[in-house]
């Protein structure tokens, strides 16, 4: 059975006036159950990746110094729309050779809310390692967002540079700690028949820490992520009490969740430098992991 999918490749900047950016080009998949490969596609001559000098018909390899195997089609979308400065490495056939290359982009937004190219560079003949030494910028590392479901429990995970941190909770802050094995990172998924509140449109989640079981996630007016009092009655009574301030856990295809601020659409949990667990409007999807023991 053939896997193809073609998407535009955009980048989210809240100031923009546009908030997602057209980068020019278009990530495709291509291949089977057993391989699948993806390349770039669609380059559009004097677009941002056309600057960074990708183009049409690259294989892709890495971003931000992430080898893409493992990864679907939806999480690399995820990835590059949630990645500044963005670092990609290729493989382009020359000749019947496979030459490798790294572009980057450092986009940045101008007083007149329109983005534009504040670094491009194409490093050719060149590996991810060996131009991590060449590139003038600091390249963040990709973080992958994955979810684990067990009898009691939901964990939420992301992996950076190969060190996992666990959405946790100490009653007073959400961050995303090392410690997967307590209570901290352990959360109970309380699900809302949307008929009891049709107005919502969706189905709401409500996930309350093991270690916390009176609060729950929820979202601030400001997007900002905290923990809210969790009554009893907002699951037992007819309707659910102030639940413009609750968090949505939303299926998408394949097996993919999304948590998502009921506050304004489009900001979801990520994972900030320091750690912290923040609301931002650079999407962050949980793809289900395979669990293996518990």
């Amino acid at each position: 059975m053939s896997h193809y999918r073609n998407s535009r490749i955009t980048v989210n900047y809240s100031r923009a006036k546009d908030t997602f950016t057209f980068l020019g080009g278009n990530l495709v998949q291509r291949g089977t159950e057993q391989e699948v490969k993806f390349f770039i596609e669609g380059v559009v001559n004097g677009q941002f990746i056309y600057q960074a000098g990708i183009r049409s018909e690259d294989r892709l390899v890495t971003i931000n110094y992430r080898d893409v195997e493992g990864l679907n089609h939806d999480a690399l979308l995820e990835s590059i729309r949630c990645l500044n400065p963005l670092m990609l490495g290729v493989e382009r056939t020359v000749d019947g050779a496979t030459v490798p290359a790294v572009g980057v982009l450092d986009i940045a937004i101008g007083d007149d809310f329109n983005p534009f190219a504040k670094f491009a560079g194409v490093y050719y003949n060149t590996t991810i390692d060996t131009a991590r030494e060449l590139i003038p910028l600091d390249v963040p590392e990709l973080y992958v967002y994955s979810y684990l479901n067990t009898e009691n429990n939901v964990y939420y995970k992301t992996t950076s540079g190969g060190i996992d941190r666990w959405l946790s909770t100490d009653g007073s802050t959400v961050f995303f700690g090392e410690n997967k094995t307590g209570e901290a990172s352990q959360f109970k998924k309380y699900i809302y028949n949307f008929a009891r509140n049709p107005q919502l449109g969706k189905e709401p989640v409500i996930l309350v820490p093991a270690s916390h079981p009176d609060l729950c996630l929820a979202a601030t007016k400001d997007n900002i992520l905290m923990l809210e009092y969790f009554p009893e009655e907002a699951f037992t009574g007819p309707s659910i009490p102030g639940n413009d301030r609750f968090l949505f856990r939303e299926r998408t295809a394949g097996q993919e969740f999304i948590l998502e601020s009921s506050v304004a659409e489009g900001y979801y949990i990520t994972r900030a430098d320091d750690d912290s667990a923040i609301m931002t409007p650079n999407g962050s999807k949980f793809t289900e992991l395979v669990q293996t023991s518990e």
